[in-house]
């Protein structure tokens, strides 16, 4: 009786055991998941928008983002593995992109000045950041999170001057702020 009550102790004591190391695991696999789930998002970006003459010639698209942001490095590696697809340009600052043809600009700054001038300097790339604020100061495409989940924001209106537009797969999974107004 004594073996069976010290078995059932073990089998108690190790499921307790996995069950505290598995916590911890989860709780970061939350914030690991944000950021690679941005960068698959602003991987499919590119597939999901109509470039028209504003295509790459070379069937290779250029992704610019801040070289220090954790959703840069994943989406270097993503990159790193499709290279027939897909160019990275880390940057560390917006001056370093004047020299660059980027499609898809990854920011961490909210500022209209900035995005203006990105806008001014890159007319027909896809300036992509995160918040509402960050539409708000003129950005296209922000993450937001809904209901704990991340989801891309996308500003119609700020997209509009590039001449590029978004197909409806993204639109359909998209929250959409179509005037400052409604945001």
């Amino acid at each position: 009786m004594t073996s069976f009550f010290y078995s059932l102790r073990c089998k108690i004591m190790g499921c307790l055991f996995l069950l505290l190391i598995g916590f911890p695991l989860k709780a970061n696999d939350n914030n690991i998941q944000d950021h690679n789930l941005k960068a698959v998002y602003l991987f499919r970006f590119a597939f999901l928008t109509t470039w028209g003459e504003f295509a790459p010639t070379n069937k290779q698209f250029n992704f610019c983002s801040d070289k220090e942001l954790d959703t840069s490095h994943s989406l270097q590696a993503l990159i790193k593995k499709r290279p027939s697809q897909a160019v990275f340009t880390p940057y560390t600052s917006i001056k370093e992109l004047e020299q660059e043809n980027c499609h898809i600009i990854y920011l961490s700054t909210q500022n209209s000045n900035v995005i203006q001038q990105l806008k001014t300097t890159q007319p027909h790339a896809l300036l992509i950041g995160d918040g509402k604020p960050f539409v708000q100061s003129g950005g296209m495409i922000a993450f937001i999170k809904v209901n704990n989940r991340i989801k891309p924001l996308i500003s119609l209106n700020n997209i509009k001057p590039t001449g590029l537009s978004i197909r409806s797969q993204l639109l359909s999974v998209s929250e959409i702020a179509i005037n400052k107004e409604s945001l």
